[in-house]
Order: C-alpha cells, then structure tokens, then sequence
C-alpha cells in the first residue's frame, strides 16, 4: 500500500520529513496522526507553530479528492481547518486563490474549478457535522478507514457510505483493492447498517462497536439492559459525550427491521 508521504507538502519538505522518520518513524500522514502536537514537539524538539501547521494541514487532507498542494493553497488562503471551510464559499475561495497568485511570492501553478471546491466544501460540511439521517457520511470518518485506504476507494469514485452501497455488489473483491483486511471490510459494512437505523449516526455506532456491540443481530439478541451498562463504560471514557446513549433509545434502536447482508 501507497501512503501519502509527508515530504510531498511543500511546508515539511525533505528536511522535516527526515526528522520526524528518524526521531519517530513518522513517514507518512497515517503515522502523524498517531501522536499529540505535544509528543512531537518534545521528541523532535521541532517548533511548536510549525507542528501546528503540519496538523492543519493533515486535518484539510482528510477531505476526500483533496491532495497535498491543494491543502496548502487553502491553508494560505486562510482556511486552516475542516470547520473553517465548512463555512466558507466557494466563490471567495476562488478569488482569494487569485489573490495568492497575483499578489504574493506563492505560485498557483493549477486552479480548482468551483465545482471541486464546492465538492470540497460539500465534504467538509459533512465531516463536521452530525449526521443523524441519511447515508452521506464521508468514508474516511470510519474507523477502520484510514486516509491510505480512503484514497483507495477514491479511485472508484467511493467517498460517502451511501456509494460504498451502492458499488460493493459492482465491483469483485473491493476489499484487496482498496487495501483493507477483509473483516475489516465486513466491520465497515456492520457499522454503516448501524447508521441506517433511524436516529443512529457515525458518533453511536462508534460508541456500539467499542463496547463489543459489532452486528445487527448482535444489538437485537442482547438485552438493552446489558447493552446500556457496556456503552456507559464507553461513554464515560471517552468524553466530551456528544449525546448520552440512554437504554431507552437502544431499545428504540433494537426495534429496527432492515440493512444489507
């Protein structure tokens, strides 16, 4: 499997990029992401601000169809975050593009259409938002989705859980080609029949499967009792709790007849 190496963004660079695989074994964006700004400003004694940087830059690369240089052309252009450009529109960001090109030393060598930054945007508005309802939740907020394997499954034009749906059948063994063990294939598709139950998204799926809840049949044949006492375990230990999974709403849940096989 490719991953994408840190030493593609232009703000690391070979120079970093060596530092981080030599004090940390940190090669590519996957491994960045397994350590704290704070880990790898001690471990590397690299500045703060910089390692800030880096993690805003990682954050915006987790966009589906976004790639290395594009992340820096927002990242100059003011948008250092999903949530950032959740907000924004895709007009200004066009223009203030423009702007970067015209009035600085950064050379735009390719612009984005607006209808790649509207699907950027589209994207970011997803990922930064519960989505209670509905099946457009961005492929790479599943756990065992890493930005490796999403990138994979971008070359089948799958980027939300609803294409991954509507293609799994399409095309033959899906799993080897994006990279991804296959219980690891069949835990995705588990936890997107979890979202498909009205009032389920990615958040309580999350919550069901950490607690050992991992299938459909597994939520109904379970009492809601015993399942309540496992995700309050869970919950608690992983706070901020974005909304309490109460025993009434599983046995709401439990009442679901649906999904795929």
């Amino acid at each position: 499997m490719v991953k994408q190496k840190l030493s593609e963004f232009e703000s690391i660079g070979q120079k970093y990029a060596q530092i981080l695989n030599k004090t940390m074994k940190i090669k590519s964006v996957d491994d960045f992401l397994l350590y704290s700004i704070d880990e790898i400003e001690s471990r590397t004694q690299i500045d703060r601000e910089r390692i800030k940087q880096w993690s805003d830059l990682i954050d915006l690369f987790q966009i589906p169809n976004l790639n290395a240089r594009e992340c820096e052309l927002l990242y100059y252009a003011n948008i250092n975050s999903v949530e950032e450009l959740s907000r924004r529109q895709s007009l200004r960001i066009f223009y203030k593009l423009r702007e970067l090109d015209t009035e600085t030393r950064f050379i735009v060598l390719s612009f984005p259409t607006f209808a790649q930054i509207d699907e950027w945007i589209y994207f970011a508005k997803h990922m930064n938002k519960r989505i209670k309802y509905g099946l457009n939740i961005p492929i790479v907020l599943f756990p065992m989705v890493n930005l490796d394997v999403a990138s994979e499954f971008k070359k089948f034009s799958i980027y939300t859980a609803q294409h991954l749906i509507e293609k799994k059948d399409q095309i033959s063994k899906l799993h080897k080609k994006v990279h991804l063990k296959k219980r690891d294939f069949h835990k995705l598709l588990e936890m997107i029949n979890f979202i498909q139950i009205p009032g389920m998204d990615i958040y309580f799926a999350k919550v069901f499967f950490e607690a050992g809840i991992t299938s459909i049949q597994q939520l109904k044949t379970t009492s809601a009792s015993e399942i309540y006492e496992q995700v309050k375990v869970i919950q608690k230990k992983n706070e901020p709790i974005l909304e309490e999974l109460t025993e009434s709403l599983i046995k709401q849940f439990q009442q679901y007849e649906g999904g795929f096989e």
